[in-house]
């Protein structure tokens, strides 16, 4: 039955994460700028950084494959096209920037716990990354999500997000002791999330940070202070451009020794610039260069391959079987036992999204 298999593969998969201190020093932030809201993200990890960046389409028809209490599952359509981030292939998103600007990504939260099952049709993680690139235009429509749905995972711990969008405004999502907690507006006085709780390490930042609130993994609270400190001294006059100096943040004031990948998301251009530990020269995506309509081709690009610069005609139509293998290497390096049929019936279940209409 296909959804008892890919809710199988689902477990499986998000199970064995924390086993390997996945993304233990993630960092992300929103800075201001005279031509508009900038975002930037780190992806650590102690495995290499093997990923995809899938160019998706409005209009496809998608679902998900678990169940809530009373059976439901979640069906939509995406609204928006969007460019998305993801370590172990198609709709498993760990970050993106959709077409109308809205810009989300992932960090692990060792102390968080997911809600328990009820009525809501569930998601794993990077399920909800991508039907937030999918569906949501701004930060509010993020934060009335969790009626509609349930962030769910067997593992533990679980991740939190960060996300922006084109008006500039700012939210973070997370669940602690099963429950729903989000942040906007004045509640959300530092613009920055790494690994541990907001409201702590909002209120470090706002104490100097004084050393017995520093946590592990990575030191988060430096961190999220760091690129808070760097967003807030940012000076348009006296410094590089804000792209550059979002750059700097990540690499010099939040890195960490197993950064694999920065990303910046120039929100108000749509613009995407990356880099990565394989390859360090910075790349650049502009979603004006993709035709969004449902039945053009989904397109996809290694993270990792060598180029410099616009990377537009490197982009090539999706290739299932890159996907399989970018999947099943992850699930390699992290010790996760998948079988081959399972694998299959989740990879049929992606491949075989559609147009709505």
């Amino acid at each position: 039955m296909l959804r008892a298999l890919t809710t199988a593969v689902s477990c499986l998969l998000l199970l064995a994460l924390p086993l390997g201190g996945c993304a233990v020093a993630c960092t992300s932030f929103l800075m201001d700028s005279p031509d508009g809201p900038i975002y930037g993200t780190n992806l650590d990890l102690f495995i290499p950084g093997d990923g995809l960046i899938l160019v998706n389409q409005r209009g496809v028809a998608k679902s998900g494959y678990m169940e809530s209490t009373t059976g439901e599952t979640l069906e939509w359509v995406s609204e928006y096209g969007s460019v998305a981030f993801s370590l172990c292939g198609r709709e498993f998103a760990w970050g993106g920037m959709n077409e109308v600007g809205l810009v989300i990504s992932t960090m692990m939260l060792s102390s968080g716990e997911y809600p328990r099952a009820d009525e809501r049709p569930p998601v794993n993680d990077g399920a909800f990354v991508q039907y937030v690139l999918d569906t949501c235009g701004s930060v509010e429509e993020v934060t009335k999500l969790n009626e509609l749905l349930r962030v769910y995972e067997r593992s533990s711990p679980p991740s939190h997000y960060l996300f922006a969008d084109a008006g500039g405004n700012c939210g973070a999502i997370e669940y602690r002791d099963g429950e729903y907690f989000c942040y906007v507006d004045e509640t959300l006085p530092v613009r920055a999330l790494a690994n541990m709780p907001y409201e702590r390490s909002a209120f470090a930042y706002e104490r100097g940070g004084t050393r017995w609130w520093w946590s592990n993994p990575g030191r988060s609270a430096e961190r999220v202070a760091a690129a808070e400190d760097r967003s807030r001294t940012f000076d348009a006059v006296s410094d590089t451009s804000a792209v550059n100096y979002a750059f700097g943040t990540l690499r010099y004031y939040v890195a960490a020794p197993h950064t694999r990948w920065s990303i910046v998301f120039d929100i108000d251009d749509r613009d995407i610039w990356y880099r990565s530990d394989q390859s360090e020269t910075y790349k650049h995506i502009a979603m004006e260069w993709f035709d969004l309509s449902c039945g053009e081709p989904l397109l996809m690009l290694d993270i990792n391959d060598d180029l410099d610069g616009d990377v537009r005609d490197h982009f090539v139509p999706y290739d299932p079987v890159v996907n399989r293998e970018l999947f099943s290497t992850f699930c390699e390096r992290w010790g996760i036992s998948v079988s081959e049929e399972s694998t299959a019936a989740l990879m049929r279940h992606f491949d075989g999204f559609e147009c709505s209409e």
